[in-house]
């Protein structure tokens, strides 16, 4: 006898019977406000940075120096431990007004940083004098622990990229971006999120955007990401089996 199974189903053959059991897997939705973010302000020295402060920069001031964010998420942390992501969405809300819109892509960081206690002033362009534990340009951890490369540690790939133009919620998703959460999800210790880059080829092109300590809640990082739970590989040969006993009992 031949049957037909689904992708969602198990194919068992005995006695010349192909039996299909059935098993489901249900789709879910979370989301993840940033466990960590901050500015690293472009700086001969990397003594700048901002590790409390309301707001995260990327792009190129007019000076011109450059600013990039870094976000990171606990995906790992938040998710069953048999999901199956399917989809992830990076929301942003910029905070500063431009008639200008620039691409701003965002890269997985490779290497551990630190968010310190750094707490700039008035609209927190300029930075503040690092603190212990915070990223800077230089440092993943001011102020002994250096980036390999000034600027921070991350694939030079894009791992998403969206026009960003006046105030307002931004959203960046693609596969890459899955695949970067799916990487995490199987080794949480190299779960170091993202840093996003504006355009760097010429100057008055920053952004800034509210960040995980933004007075409004509504207005933090969020990571949005679609998922399911499939059953665990036993409990669906055990279900194989009771059919084929109680099949076997019936005839």
């Amino acid at each position: 006898m031949l049957a037909r199974c689904s992708a969602s189903s198990l194919s068992v053959a005995a006695g010349g019977f192909a039996v299909c059991v059935a098993y489901h897997v249900h789709g879910a939705v979370i989301e993840l406000a940033a466990v960590s973010d901050t500015t690293l302000y472009e700086s001969a020295t990397g003594a700048l940075g901002n590790g409390a402060g309301q707001y995260l920069f990327a792009g190129t001031t007019n000076q011109p120096q450059l600013r990039r964010a870094l976000i990171s998420f606990d995906a790992a942390g938040a998710l069953p431990e048999q999901a199956i992501i399917e989809s992830v969405q990076l929301t942003l809300h910029v905070a500063s007004a431009s008639a200008q819109t620039h691409s701003f892509s965002l890269h997985r960081v490779t290497s551990a940083w630190g968010e310190g206690l750094s707490d700039a002033v008035g609209n927190e362009g300029s930075g503040a004098a690092a603190m212990m534990g915070d990223a800077t340009w230089l440092y993943s951890s001011w102020p002994g622990i250096a980036w390999t490369n000034p600027g921070g540690d991350f694939s030079t790939v894009a791992s998403a990229a969206t026009s960003v133009g006046d105030i307002g919620f931004y959203s960046w998703t693609s596969t890459q971006l899955r695949d970067d959460v799916r990487a995490w999800l199987a080794d949480p210790s190299a779960q170091f999120g993202w840093i996003l880059r504006g355009d760097e080829s010429s100057p008055g092109t920053t952004r800034r955007f509210d960040s995980s300590e933004a007075i409004d809640a509504l207005l933090v990082p969020t990571l949005t990401i679609s998922y399911s739970i499939a059953p665990a590989p036993g409990s669906i040969a055990l279900l194989a089996l009771s059919l084929l006993v109680a099949r076997s009992r019936r005839r």
